[in-house]
């Protein structure tokens, strides 16, 4: 079954989503994707944290481990301690065209229920858990 990282990289109150706008859809997803082959779920959550942000990070706790029935297991983990300026790149910045857009939101704990969000959707209970184990 294929893996996948989810970072929920935490600032001020907020979490940072890309907002993806295509021509068929627009929603927000997490930051993160898939696990190679040969690589630890660390080494992948640094990976694509430097890949679509740019951030050095420093990974936090596992929030939830969800399995997408037939498709894939995600694991979340909260990031509270990052450094570099913020800029898209890998994969996301290479398919970037004006319409295929990934765009940098921060968006307040409290709105993450209402998001149409990939992979979610992301619960109250599971925000009360994101609040319960920042520093």
């Amino acid at each position: 079954m294929r893996e996948r990282v989810s970072l929920y990289i935490y600032r001020n109150g907020r979490i940072l989503f890309f907002y993806r706008v295509r021509p068929d859809r627009t929603h927000y997803v997490a930051i993160g994707g898939g696990v190679e082959p040969g690589e630890t779920l660390v080494e992948a959550a640094l990976r694509e944290a430097k890949e679509e942000t740019n951030y050095d990070i420093m990974l936090g706790p596992k929030l939830w481990e969800k399995e997408r029935i037939g498709a894939y297991c995600e694991y979340a983990y909260l990031v509270t301690e990052f450094s570099g300026e913020l800029a898209l790149g890998g994969p996301e910045l290479a398919r970037q065209t004006p319409n295929n857009r990934h765009i940098f939101k921060w968006i307040s704990l409290e709105d993450i229920p209402q998001l149409d969000l990939y992979p979610g959707p992301v619960t109250s209970a599971q925000v009360a858990q994101i609040r319960k184990l920042l520093p």
